[in-house]
């Protein structure tokens, strides 16, 4: 009876968990669709107002005409040189670091990396302002440095760090027997490098090169700092170069600036989410390619693609590789002959083969450009802010410690509550999700829906998410003091746990993916159910790596601005309420664009940029340094507690196998008493 109420019990939690699991994961759904239902509703009145004048050709607002081919021909400008630039240079950088440098410093490389990715979008506008578009400027002796030119640029080193990393993690599952193979068949290792290992992890790299086009469309806050112009027809008549040194706003930037312009109104408002749904559309097309390219493909299926792709591979390389061979016939003549001895001649070509040089030193020579200037670019960036910072603090102006109002103290604070909300609810979420998508959803459609969705919201440009909370967290909902024509610190915080919902589901996902299988079956194998395993064996296993999604979420929302820039607003109040509007410290950047007086907005920039800037570092010290030692640290002292137990109940093995002879002898001592005892007492025999 008691072991069938326990089995009760086991399957009733099971149950449960499984059902609200499943439940989160359908609302996590619904957001999607509501994100993507409210900006229609919302563009409506706009595609109202402006007609056919939105797929036309000319863009003048005062007369409702307002072209979407414009700025968007602008941000594909922009965003297609800092692909053409950054493509290149990322895939180099990472092949060095894979290949070329000692285990031992790769980690630190790595974690540099990783901070030039973590750096907020605004710190990159007011670096781009202030230092790189002067020398840009300078080098290309243009009249200003508010310009496409400065602004692509800057997409060039914000993009840089994500085609890094998937060039990284998709060399990383390169099998290593791979380069040892093909340098036994006769090429060297740079050659097996390009032409073994690159054409492996090709999709991986193709993937990170299509998301970081992505995010350079949907960057907006840092684009929108410099480019500040919206008269495209009469630049757009004069010619591609005066297209590229105008200061001709983006997409993302020209919604940014006109969402609470004085002079527009509802229909302007209406108009900018039309903007923002063809921004959507365009993301989720990369998207999709992006997800295209990683999938398994039926080769015999796709034979005529296949062909295809050869016949343009081999149109593409025909002059290289006959300027190749020209220069082989030129420099190279075999005193063995090709039929007298086959291995010695290919052996003897290889060899003395001077082309082979050439192509080491021509790519070793562009990997090493490419690391420096990955490198370089990130200490110019950090020196120049650690720089200005401390003189900004240094300043009696300085509010780093002040908590009035709208002052660098307050906007801390704004930002540590909006962390705390966002990852108080998201955590629990998002874990539940997580546990869904790997414990308890089977493979289908269903699945593969739920991971579509994640995925396309973490594609998804920030500035979107946004437009999506002033709509509908504000203007829905209310949530403001001032009702629907205000801005609270709850509408931002909400906003922000939409943004990092993804991935914060995607990083515990996976996390728990990685736990070993056999753990699961000899929890199963000892009684125990689903959701007891969940929770007591597979929860803790994954503590680490869950302890790091969390405080990654937490480097995710310091960094993001757009999003709070529509809800939670520009200026705080005078008090701080979840329901009042509070600028955080990117915000609060972003804000001193709009200031009259040039030298305090500066100084300001540079005292928020530095906080947030240590901040943001100690994030990456305490994912790469702190938490791996904390659990190293507790992982050898279990190792020793367990070590001293064994040795403990060894010990107490050889006193019990002691005590138990002693007893043995004692015993055997005592009966040979008794018995000489009861020989003495004998009596003596009859006669």
């Amino acid at each position: 009876m008691i072991a069938n109420n326990l089995l009760k019990n086991k399957q009733r939690a099971d149950k449960i968990s499984k059902v609200i699991s499943l439940s989160l994961s359908w609302l996590f759904s619904l957001v999607f669709f509501l994100l993507i239902i409210f900006i229609i509703i919302a563009s409506i009145p706009g595609f109202k107002s402006y007609g056919l004048s939105i797929f036309g050709s000319e863009f003048d607002m005062s007369h409702n005409k307002a072209s979407v081919w414009l700025p968007l021909c602008v941000t594909l400008l922009i965003s297609g040189l800092a692909i053409i630039i950054s493509s290149p240079i990322g895939i180099k950088t990472a092949i060095f670091i894979k290949y070329r440098l000692p285990m031992k410093y790769q980690k630190g490389v790595r974690i540099a990396i990783e901070l030039l990715a973590d750096i907020p979008s605004v710190i990159f506008g007011l670096f781009a302002c202030d230092i790189l578009g002067v020398v840009l400027k300078y080098i290309f002796q243009m009249s200003t440095s508010y310009n496409l030119v400065t602004a692509g640029f800057m997409l060039v080193f914000m993009v840089l760090p994500t085609i890094v990393s998937f060039s990284l993690t998709s060399l990383d599952n390169v099998d290593k027997s791979l380069i040892s193979a093909s340098m036994v068949l006769g090429n060297t290792k740079t050659r097996s490098i390009y032409k073994v290992c690159k054409k492996e992890a090709s999709n991986g790299i193709i993937v990170g090169v299509i998301i970081a086009f992505a995010r350079a469309i949907g960057e907006t806050m840092a684009v929108s700092m410099i480019l500040q112009s919206q008269g495209y027809d009469n630049i757009f008549h004069e010619g591609f170069m005066s297209v590229a040194t105008s200061g001709l706003r983006s997409l993302g930037a020209l919604i940014a600036a006109n969402m609470f312009a004085e002079s527009g109104g509802p229909n302007l408002q209406s108009l900018l989410f039309a903007f923002g749904l063809f921004m959507f559309i365009f993301v989720m097309i990369l998207n999709g390619i992006a997800m295209y390219a990683t999938k398994k493909r039926n080769k015999t299926r796709w034979m005529w693609w296949n062909k295809f792709e050869k016949r343009i591979g081999e149109f593409i390389v025909f002059i290289p590789t006959q300027i190749k061979i020209g220069w082989e016939r030129l420099t190279y003549h075999s005193k063995t002959s090709k039929q007298d001895d086959l291995s010695k001649y290919f052996s003897d070509r290889i060899r003395k083969n001077r082309f082979v040089h050439v192509y080491t030193f021509y790519k070793m020579f562009w990997e090493i450009v490419s690391i420096t200037l990955t490198i370089g670019f990130l200490a110019w960036i950090t020196i120049d802010i650690l720089h200005f910072g401390s003189i900004a603090l240094a300043q009696p102006t300085c509010s780093v410690f002040s908590f009035t109002n709208n002052s660098t103290g307050q906007a801390f604070m704004n930002t540590i509550l909006i962390i705390i909300i966002a990852i108080g609810i998201g955590l629990p979420l998002s874990l539940m999700i997580a546990i869904y998508l790997n414990e308890f959803a089977k493979e289908g459609w269903g699945k593969k829906t739920l991971f579509f969705f994640i995925d396309s919201l973490g594609a998804t440009p920030s500035i979107l998410f946004g437009m999506f909370g002033l709509i509908f967290f504000i203007q829905t909902m209310g949530m403001s003091a001032d009702g629907s024509a205000g801005k609270s610190i709850i509408a931002g915080a909400l906003t922000i746990l939409i943004v990092i919902l993804p991935v914060f589901i995607r990083t515990i996902q996976q996390a728990l993916q990685s736990i070993p299988e056999d753990l699961k079956i000899n929890s199963y194998a000892l009684g125990a159910s689903k959701w007891e395993t969940i929770r007591k064996i597979i929860l803790p296993t994954a503590r680490q790596n869950i302890t790091t999604a969390v405080i990654l979420s937490i480097g995710r929302i310091l960094a993001e601005t757009a999003p709070l820039y529509l809800t939670s607003g520009l200026a705080s109040s005078n008090s701080i309420s979840l329901i009042n509007p509070g600028q955080t410290l990117t915000t609060r950047i972003y804000a001193q664009i709009y200031t009259g007086n040039v030298n305090d907005g500066k100084n300001i920039m540079y005292e928020c940029a530095i906080v947030t800037m240590l901040l943001v570092l100690l994030i990456i010290l305490t994912v790469h340094v702190v938490l791996p030692a904390y659990y190293s640290y507790k992982q050898s002292r279990i190792e020793s507690q367990n070590m001293l137990s064994y040795e403990e109940y060894e010990k107490d093995s050889e006193m019990e196998c002691f005590k138990k002879e002693n007893e043995k002898e004692i015993l055997e001592n005592e009966k040979t008493d008794v018995s000489e005892k009861l020989e003495e007492i004998k009596p003596p025999p009859k006669i």
